[in-house]
Order: C-alpha cells, then structure tokens, then sequence
C-alpha cells in the first residue's frame, strides 16, 4: 500500500498545484439562461462522459475502466492495480423564444477533471473539479412613462458554484459496495437590478447588487449491489443520498444611486455567516446485461428544493423528479479485425420535473442523448486501455405559457477516459 501511495502523489501534486487555476471553474460561461436567476442557478449535469451518453443513468451503473461521479459506490468497480484519468469539454448551442422574441447563444466550458485509484485490494477512491451551478443572464425591460420617458429595467446576473470532491468505496461483504463523498462547495454568485432613468430626467438611477460567496462542505453517500448470473450476465441495484447542506455564504448588499455625474452609496452591508441551503434528495435505480456486451437501466431521483433558501430567502421552487432509460451496446469487443465492432454505442432518455415553478408552472426538462466509446489502442499492452467518448445531446425546458421562455439546445461533449492497467503493478526484471 506504501507503495501504491508513493507512485499515487505526483498525481495528486499535480491535482493541488492545478487546483488554483481550477477554483474559476465556475466562473466559466457554462449557460447564459434567464433562469439561472433562481436559487444558486442553473444545476450542471454531473455526469460522466458514458453516463451521460445513456441519459445520466448513474445509480446502478458501473465499470473497471470509466467513472461515475454520481455513485462513489461504483468506485468499487475499479480493478485493483489501474488508474482511471477523465476529463471532459462541451459546446452548447441553446436557442431562447418567447411568443414574440428569438435569441440564439453558444457557450464553451469544461465539464469536469477526475481521477480513480485503488488504496487496497478492498478499498477504492477517486478526486476531481467539476461544476455545480453556473448563473448568467442579462435583461432588460422598458417602461414608456408619459411623465418622465422611457425607464429601463435591466437584471444581470453571473458566477456559479464549483465542487472539489473526494469519494471512497468499501466492499464489506461480495457484491455489495458502499460509497461516500465529501465535497469542498466553493464560489461567488451575483445579481444585480438597476432602474435607469432617461438621461434628461430629474430623477436618480439606482443600482443594486448582492453577491454570495459560497464556501462550505457537503456529504452524500451510495450503496450497489451488483448480483452476477449464468454465462455473464448481471444485474446491479444502486441508490444514492444527499443529506441537507446549510452552507456557509458571506453575502454583501450595495445600493448606489447616480445621476447628472453623481454616485452615492444608499446602502452597503456585509453579513460573513449567511446561509445558502441545497435541500435533501435521493436516487435509486438498476442496470442489467451482458459483461463486454450491453448494458440498460432505468435512474429515478427526486430533491425537495421546496427546502432550499439562497441568503434566507425561498426562491420559486418546486420538488424535482426525473426518470432516466438508458443503454449501451457493444458488437465484439475483442474484434481483432473490425475496429467499429469494439465501439460502444450508447444512447439514454431523460424527463425532468424541473426544480423551477414560475406562474404557477412548474417547468419540463426533456432530453435525449446518443454516444459513442472509440477504444483507444494501447500498442505496447496488446489492448484497448482508453477511450475517447462522443456524446451528443439535444433537449428542451420551459414553456410559451404564461408569457414563459422555450430554450430548446443542442449539446456535443468530448470525454477522455484515461486506463492505465499497470500503474500499480509490480515490474519484473530478468
């Protein structure tokens, strides 16, 4: 174990020294949506590059070679003397329309970096950077007063919360693992609402801003139990939890006014012990197939953010529920002669009850994603040991009704998946 460690800490050197720039994560353009302006903003999908190819399919989902950060049970899966490296970028295109309106945008980020590892035989673990949230939206509104002319109403909004974690995975007892992950939850969000008077007016313009700066830590946990039948095939039973989190969030209030050349501060407040609260949620779900062959299941997960409270405030929220069907094949994975018979191909449905209820409608997310696992050819070991993955996801959320807004997207993400079969195994020299 000495040993396994020793040759482990350049890579979690190396994990510290990058984690400085990593810390911006969030302050990366991830969505530009109006509805980010509610609670910490818009919830990133954390799913992996396979995961996320089978609709976000997570909880019973499991495998020697790739991560899923959704159930640190699964960590369980990882073969004793390898080492798992991810990484993952994306570009979104997002179209935004309202009965009367259009907008079109584009935002590049990237999605996550991790890494898996055996401490022992018996004990696995994992550690990466990844986005929680991300808020952005600019808007604006315009009042035709007869008396004073057009007044503008704009809000604007920007940041997001990122998320360092540490996950870890027991097996107590054959085929049953049991997984937790602890989670360093960090970054400052922003909103701001201003009122512009026309240049010739009487009046002052007033400007408000309130930002949080979260900086706190968090729990969840994941059990799976995987049940191995006749000529291979499987079946893996798994669920997750996510205890309620008060966490910490210095918050900072500012009230200008200004007109005709002059600023004052109405109103500045500091308040270094306020709370930001991510509400208690659960999973569960099962996968079945074939080993090396195929793989489906079907995900449930609720939160009840009708519980959640940004600076003490409750936020238009609902309890969110989604449903997720998803599946993956593979033709002959031992193929010497074909090479897109060794290609996994995977696709996933997901329906979301989302968070978000405005007007009295609680908002629909719907997506659909395909993918594929291109096997990366490992000369020297004679093997397939990385992949490199293409998912491919378009979807819509929200609604024309009551004056609401339809974004409909189109997303392509490109995962790496990094094995290494022999860094901990034991060189032999004649």
């Amino acid at each position: 174990m000495k040993k396994r460690l020793t040759k482990l800490l350049p890579l979690v050197l190396l994990a510290l020294l990058l984690f400085p720039g990593l810390k911006n994560l969030s302050a990366q353009n991830l969505s530009t949506s109006p509805y980010s302006r509610f609670g910490i903003g818009d919830m990133i999908n954390r799913s992996t590059g396979r995961s996320q190819a089978m609709g976000g399919l997570s909880s019973g989902l499991r495998s020697a070679t790739n991560l899923n950060l959704l159930n640190p049970a699964s960590l369980s899966a990882l073969d004793t003397i390898g080492f798992v490296f991810e990484m993952a970028g994306f570009d979104k295109v997002t179209h935004f329309a309202t009965t009367d309106l259009k907008k079109t945008v584009n935002n590049l980020g990237i999605s996550y970096l991790a890494m898996g590892f055996p401490v022992t035989k018996w004990w696995k673990a994992g550690m990466g950077i990844l986005p929680l949230s991300n808020v952005g939206y600019s808007m604006t509104a315009t009042e035709a007063n007869p008396v004073m002319g057009n007044i503008n109403y704009n809000f604007a909004g920007s940041g997001g919360v990122s998320q360092f974690f540490l996950s870890s995975s027991i097996s107590p007892i054959p085929y049953v693992s049991l997984g937790a992950t602890f989670s360093y939850l960090f970054g400052p969000i922003s909103h701001t609402r201003s009122i512009v008077m026309p240049a010739d007016s009487l009046y002052f313009s007033t400007k408000s801003t309130q930002t949080a700066i979260v900086s706190d830590i968090n729990f969840s946990y994941g059990a799976q139990v995987n049940i191995p039948l006749k000529n291979d095939h499987f079946i893996t039973l798994g669920g997750t939890y996510q205890a309620t989190s008060n966490l910490r969030a210095e918050s900072r209030t500012t009230l200008l006014s200004f007109g005709t050349g002059l600023t004052d501060t109405l109103l500045y407040k500091e308040d270094p012990n306020n709370t930001v609260i991510l509400p208690r949620g659960w999973a569960t779900g099962f996968t079945f197939g074939k080993k090396n062959k195929f793989t489906a299941g079907f995900d449930y997960r609720t939160q009840n953010w009708t519980e959640s409270r940004f600076l003490g405030a409750q936020d238009s929220m609902a309890n969110s529920r989604d449903f997720i069907v998803g599946m993956e094949y593979i033709p002959n994975p031992l193929s010497l002669t074909h090479y897109l018979s060794r290609v996994r191909y995977r696709a996933g449905v997901r329906y979301s009850e989302s968070y978000l209820q405005l007007r009295g409608s609680q908002l629909t997310d719907i997506g659909i994603s395909v993918g594929a696992g291109f096997p990366i050819l490992d000369r020297a070991r004679m093997g397939a040991m990385s992949t490199l993955n293409v998912i491919l996801e378009v979807g819509k959320r929200g609604t024309f009704e009551n004056n609401l807004i339809r974004e409909t997207f189109g997303m392509i993400t490109f995962q790496l998946s990094m094995h290494d079969g022999t860094w901990f195994n034991k060189r032999k020299y004649d």
